[in-house]
């Protein structure tokens, strides 16, 4: 079976295919000024997905994660405050200080999370020297030219040569129509066009973070760092390239152009363009000011990870979806019966039936056939779902196909970032609920069924199966 992927940069879904024995990904990440929230996490969860599919599919995988912690400007073009200099600023820190307190803090969400580490997180302050050599490079190559101790990108020359790198259905029409709203009046004189956009910009007298450069002192534009970056641990031609919707126009064509011009390329530099699209928070925006603004941090006060690992993977990278507490709560439903699901398998002594084998081979290979159709995530939960269904009908079957049965939702789980091994179920709720199914047995033999009966309506009240067997009573979450 083949992977297929949906490239924006074609606008289809096409078979994956690597350039080499070792699959390449660069993946856009944190900018460190603030702390990671849900719409981050889920986007970062996409791409954990992708590396460990690729890895389940026998693939070697060398991942790059950036960290920006300079050059991102509050307008995401070549205008406004350096966002890790404004908030280190609102918090009273040195803008380094921020960034590290920023970066640790970073590592442990992923961690607990259960996301994979990159081969390499590159921080963009640390590649000062390959940025300032790049942009020479592209002025070299007569992509590139100096004014006032700024470096612009010289698109219309770049568009004579190669055309303007389409992502979305964006094109260089849409860069000049929104260029008056993107750069000041002061960089539209010093531009020769006013679709040009920065390799190196100025920095002025009050901007903190500055560096030496042929051109005077400055810091890098926004685009450039992961051309950089890419090029330098991935090389000149790599496999995938992943972000965020956002990052479709202008970011990912200034980038791809860059990646051109600096290597005097006559092919694709990236084969595939992956991006996962944005949450809302229901219905509206994620905005601090609406009082929507949901931190992992926070989060994670109230749900174990693997709750938000479930909702993510309910969630196809590509589409629009809301978040709320209510889909989290749903989420926590499917995640505590394929819980539940392990643990009567587990418990179970099994007998003589082989019911579940069929099930099984059936199971991989329809996880696998979701997965290879753009990384449907929610298609192969739902199928493990069923899939722990049928293993409560079939907790008779012998003993080592009830631990195949289990090995493999462990396996598969995994693969879509949802840890289950090691994981109790409810601690809160199985205690009693064990206590209620032992007094409920005893009413029975002691032929007191109504007041059983009840205990049993009650329990499915609370979403908990009771079912009666030859060999007892076993319980699941709805």
């Amino acid at each position: 079976m083949s992977l297929k992927l949906y490239n924006t940069l074609t606008g289809k879904k096409e078979p994956f295919e690597s350039i080499d024995d070792v699959v390449k990904i660069y993946s856009c990440g944190q900018t460190i000024y603030e702390d990671m929230h849900i719409g981050n996490a889920k986007t970062y969860s996409a791409w954990d997905v992708l590396k460990r599919y690729l890895e389940w599919k026998g693939h070697e995988v060398f991942q790059i994660m950036n960290i920006t912690d300079v050059g991102h400007l509050t307008d995401d073009a070549d205008q406004g405050e350096d966002k890790i200099e404004k908030s280190a600023k609102e918090k009273k820190l040195e803008p380094m200080e921020l960034v590290t307190k920023q970066v640790i803090k970073f590592y442990k969400e992923m961690d607990l999370l259960n996301m994979c580490t990159a081969n390499v997180f590159p921080r963009a302050t640390g590649h000062m020297v390959e940025m300032i050599e790049c942009v020479k490079k592209i002025i070299e190559n007569g992509y590139g030219y100096e004014v006032n101790g700024s470096v612009y990108f010289d698109v219309p020359k770049f568009t004579e040569e190669h055309s303007y790198p389409v992502l979305g259905g964006r094109t260089i029409d849409d860069l000049q129509v929104g260029a008056g709203g993107r750069v000041s009046s002061e960089q539209i004189q010093e531009k020769k066009s006013p679709i040009d956009f920065a390799l190196w910009i100025k920095a002025p007298p009050e901007h903190l973070m500055r560096w030496p450069s042929p051109w005077g002192e400055g810091y890098p534009g926004w685009h450039l760092e992961c051309s950089v970056m890419g090029s330098k641990y991935l090389g000149e031609i790599f496999d995938i390239h992943t972000g965020g919707i956002d990052h479709i126009f202008p970011h990912h064509p200034n980038e791809r152009a860059q990646n051109i011009a600096m290597h005097d390329l006559e092919e694709e530099p990236i084969r595939y363009w992956l991006h996962s699209s944005h949450i809302t928070v229901e219905g509206e925006k994620m905005s601090k000011s609406k009082g929507n603004f949901y931190t992992v941090e926070e989060l994670l006060k109230e749900y174990e990870p693997s709750v938000l690992r479930t909702f993510f993977a309910g969630i196809h990278y590509r589409s629009h979806s809301d978040f709320s507490f209510k889909s989290l709560e749903e989420a926590k439903k499917k995640l505590h019966r394929i819980k539940n699901t392990i643990r009567l398998a587990e418990e179970s002594e099994g007998g003589e039936k082989d019911t579940l084998i069929e099930s099984i081979d059936r199971m991989r290979k329809d996880f696998e056939e979701a997965m290879d159709e753009d990384l449907n995530t929610p298609l192969a939960l739902s199928k493990l779902i069923s899939f722990s269904g049928e293993i409560n009908n079939n907790l008779d079957d012998r003993k080592e196909i009830l631990e195949e049965a289990v090995a493999l939702i462990k396996e598969l789980a995994g693969v879509i970032g949802i840890e289950l091994e090691g994981i109790e179920t409810d601690v809160k709720a199985e205690p009693y609920v064990d206590l209620l199914i032992e007094i409920r047995q005893k009413l029975r033999a002691k032929k007191g069924y109504e007041l059983a009966d009840t205990i049993r309506e009650r329990l499915e009240n609370l979403d908990v199966i009771v079912e009666d067997t030859d060999s007892g009573a076993r319980w699941y979450i709805k």
